[in-house]
């Protein structure tokens, strides 16, 4: 259960159960300033764990919208590649090397025509199913 977790939440609990302890330690003598204490510490942990619990959840309040986009790439050998790049709704070819690297814009891929299309084999429903014989 505990592997599942991340470590600010693992550290968390194991701060939380040695408070717990120590609160525990003097509980021979149970006074009501010792229960006040012991409430007050408990009450402490957990709203300490409820920030930071809420602080990691919240994610980020303002995002930016995505400007570069790496779409497709691809390698050429060892030392080169291509790379298909999207700027701002823009596409881009990008040949990259070691030492040097090409931008080219993409061509636009133009949809082919409707009659050109080849259309989807039907098949016949027969009225008798396979493997039947009457």
């Amino acid at each position: 259960m505990l592997a599942s977790l991340s470590p600010r939440k693992r550290l968390l609990i194991a701060s939380g159960l040695i408070l717990g302890l120590a609160a525990l330690a003097p509980l021979g003598a149970l006074t009501a300033s010792g229960a006040a204490r012991w409430l007050l510490g408990a009450v402490a942990v957990a709203g300490l764990g409820w920030w930071l619990w809420r602080r990691g959840s919240a994610g980020p309040r303002f995002v930016l919208p995505e400007r570069l986009r790496v779409v497709s790439r691809a390698g050429l050998s060892q030392r080169c590649g291509i790379a298909l790049v999207e700027v701002d709704g823009r596409s881009f070819l990008v040949a990259f090397g070691d030492s040097f690297a090409e931008i080219q814009r993409a061509p636009v891929s133009k949809r082919m025509p409707v009659q050109a299309r080849r259309p989807a084999p039907r098949r016949r429903a027969s009225s008798q199913p396979k493997g039947v014989v009457r």
